[in-house]
């Protein structure tokens, strides 16, 4: 009996139409400003730009929006709309599953939407869906022990939510969206090797592509296997191998995923936070000159997926727990207007990158860190992080969240960009998709 599949498909038919929580709102609220702000601000992003080039090519047609790039049918959309949010790597997180989930979700979300001529309210509540199921995927350690694999959980976690937001607003039946959902699951992947390049953030558009596709094909009566995300089934034999972690039986009477979202303040890795934090903490009253050592404390997975030594190029910046540490030592916000070819290159910041040395802790927290800066005359300086700023427990504020979005969008959209926001802090209320601009 497919019972995680039977699950997905009673709760997420259920969430369209009763009543959400409150703090459930807010939380989707925040997700969907916080999409859009990393989304817009990634437009002028080569490989984006090499992306939607290649889209122009199928010359497809459709309702969907492509962000500042007009309209095409839904899976396109889907794929340059999921990997615009993700391009930066300044969107949110679900720590659980160490995974993207908005990225490709609400990207499939909007897209399918957009093409089914839905409402934000109906978009809002697919998106809402997708994502629980996502983080259910990824949860009780599947989602990480597959990142420890070198298999990118946003790529899988995300493809499986994307389909289950497509396939609400395509309206499918519960054989069908069991279907969709199988076909998701044997889509599924991205390979954590891409951190540091642009073929991470493709994951997450390719995520939401086949979780659009997935549910029109099911749609068209596509048939698929309907136990893949079942325990000890297709998709965790497959990605674990060794059989030491399984998928869990879903329970969707345990709590919200999404008011367990983290979010971002530094256009970095999430698992460089807690370091940043510390370096922040530090930086008004340090000389970078006179620093002769640099032990940075961390959970073993932050240094396996962003301890680059020595990046060279933006991207792998933003996964070079050196490089995030020196910026933060040196004063930087660590915004993506921190995150250049000159930053990278400049002496004193590489320099500083040079002094730093990675100690792995098997019992510290993901959301933590620590770093003692030793001194050439001796002294030291230790600062430690338990739980860094955008996390449940110490999260952004709505009015962080606007400096954030406006920073991204102004740039791109002008005098827009205030007016978005607060259409957006409010997307589920509004009665149409909101029209942002073309180029």
């Amino acid at each position: 009996m497919p019972r995680n599949a039977d699950a997905v498909t009673s709760f997420s038919q259920s969430l369209m139409r009763r009543e959400l929580p409150n703090d459930v709102v807010d939380a989707a609220r925040f997700a969907i400003v916080d999409w859009f702000g990393v989304a817009i601000g990634a437009a002028d992003q080569q490989p984006v730009q090499a992306l939607k080039r290649a889209v122009e090519k199928w010359q497809s047609r459709g309702r969907a929006q492509i962000l500042l790039a007009g309209q095409a049918a839904a899976a396109p959309a889907a794929l340059v709309n999921g990997m615009m949010a993700h391009c930066l790597d300044f969107d949110d997180t679900h720590v659980r599953s160490i995974a993207h989930l908005s990225g490709p979700i609400f990207a499939a979300s909007f897209a399918a939407g957009g093409d089914a001529g839905a409402s934000p309210t109906a978009i809002f509540r697919a998106f809402v869906a997708g994502f629980e199921v996502g983080g259910r995927v990824g949860g009780g350690g599947f989602g990480v022990a597959i990142n420890e694999r070198h298999i990118h959980s946003t790529g899988v976690c995300g493809c499986i939510g994307a389909a289950v937001a497509a396939g609400l607003l395509y309206g499918l039946d519960a054989e069908k969206m069991k279907r969709a959902v199988g076909l998701a699951a044997t889509q599924v992947a991205g390979l954590t090797g891409s951190f540091g390049t642009p073929g991470k953030p493709f994951h997450a558009g390719k995520a939401a592509i086949n979780g659009v596709l997935a549910a029109q094909m099911a749609g068209e009566g596509f048939e698929a296997g309907l136990d893949l995300i079942e325990p000890g089934s297709g998709l965790d034999r497959a990605l674990v191998q060794d059989k030491s972690v399984r998928i869990h039986d879903f329970d969707f009477n345990e709590g919200w995923e999404i008011t367990r979202n983290t979010f971002k303040p530094y256009a970095s890795c999430l698992l460089t936070h807690p370091v940043i934090d510390a370096g922040r903490r530090i930086s008004g009253d340090v000389d970078l000159a006179a620093i002769s050592q640099i032990k940075v404390r961390v959970h073993p997975l932050a240094i396996q997926l962003a301890g680059k030594p020595d990046p060279q190029t933006p991207f792998e910046g933003k996964f070079s727990l050196a490089f995030c540490i020196a910026l933060a030592l040196a004063g930087r916000g660590l915004t993506q207007l921190d995150f250049t070819p000159q930053t990278v290159g400049d002496e004193t910041v590489r320099a500083t990158v040079r002094k730093v040395a990675l100690e792995p802790v098997a019992t510290m927290d993901k959301t933590a860190g620590e770093i003692e800066v030793t001194f050439a005359d001796g002294r030291r300086r230790v600062e430690t992080t338990t739980l860094a700023l955008g996390n449940p427990g110490n999260p952004m504020s709505w009015q962080d969240l606007e400096r954030k979005f406006l920073s991204l969008t102004e740039p791109m959209i002008g005098r827009e960009a205030r007016p978005l926001f607060e259409k957006l802090a409010r997307f589920d209320s509004q009665p149409e998709l909101p029209r942002i601009g073309s180029n």
